[in-house]
């Protein structure tokens, strides 16, 4: 851990900047107060200013209280929590476990649950880019079953040169590929192709990027966490419906329908056409009234 002294006003004033300051949980905030803010005698002798010392502690042991304390509140009961750092990757080991299976879950699913939640709280860090949990060598056992299957075809990489493609892969899976080629640095990883399948290409350090797309005539995948998909589904096309037959009338039918017609309707073809209207003359002079005699009148 690291000792950091802060002064300040107040005491609650130094601890609520320095959790600020360092991002901080409650858990990993370790404190010792040397000197309270006094008013003095009389105004004599005042210290004004509060000393606190507190204990910051690494990234390896703020990611292991955070499990520890984790853990606790789901109810699981284990011995303690190994680290081991790697780089910028750290290794958490859970050992002295009562029940395995639950921790570990169907295939390890319960465990993948877990480490994801944890890469999700410390994915801020700077010193720390991914966190890999095991529980009682439980993901050791299974990485090592799996990639022997693949270890013959990696070495040929090392001696003929060429790069090698291998076949679509689920996020877990291509995890293992990767962290396994990481200890090797005469190797390198480069994942192509969109979807939740993606494939790896293991190539040699010693070659570019750009060569190696262009030997697998195929484009890198968007930089996306591994298992996130960005191709959208296909809707099924729905098969296009026969057309209809055209039944045609019968002669019976149609002889009914012309009988109960209105017999008053004239035929359209019968009638004249109309006689354009003539337009209206403003201009034209009104027509005079005729004389009515005076006797007349009534």
């Amino acid at each position: 851990m690291t000792t950091i002294d802060k002064s300040g006003v107040s005491v609650e004033e130094i601890i609520r900047n320095f959790r600020r300051e360092h991002n901080i949980s409650d858990h990993e905030l370790k404190y010792e107060i040397i000197k309270k803010p006094n008013k003095g005698f009389f105004g004599l002798f005042a210290n004004k200013l509060a000393l606190v010392r507190f204990q910051l502690p690494e990234n390896a042991d703020r990611v292991r209280l955070f499990t520890e304390t984790l853990l606790n509140k789901m109810g699981i009961s284990f011995g303690s929590i190994l680290t081991k750092t790697e780089g910028r990757t750290l290794y958490l080991t859970i050992e002295g476990i009562v029940e395995t299976g639950f921790i570990i879950g169907k295939n390890g699913s319960m465990l993948e649950t877990i480490q994801y939640f944890i890469n999700r709280v410390f994915e801020n860090e700077r010193n720390i880019e991914r966190i890999y949990l095991d529980a009682d060598g439980y993901r050791e056992r299974r990485e090592s079953q799996f990639i022997s299957k693949f270890i013959p075809q990696i070495n040929r990489i090392k001696t003929q040169g060429k790069p090698l493609t291998l076949d679509p892969m689920s996020a877990g899976e291509r995890r293992i590929i990767h962290r396994h080629i990481e200890k090797d640095r005469g190797l390198r990883t480069l994942t192509i192709g969109e979807g939740e399948n993606k494939r790896i290409v293991i190539f040699s350090a010693k070659q570019k990027e750009s060569e190696v797309l262009k030997q697998s005539e195929a484009k890198p995948a968007s930089k996306k966490p591994e298992g996130e998909t960005t191709d959208k589904p296909e809707r099924p096309r729905r098969p296009r419906r026969a057309p209809r037959p055209q039944i045609k009338a019968d002669a019976s039918v149609e002889a009914a329908t012309q009988a109960q017609a209105p017999a008053d309707k004239t035929d359209t073809a019968t009638l004249k056409p109309r006689a354009p209207r003539k337009p209206y003359n403003r201009n034209r002079r009104p027509r005079p009234k005729p004389e009515v005699p005076a006797g007349d009148d009534k």
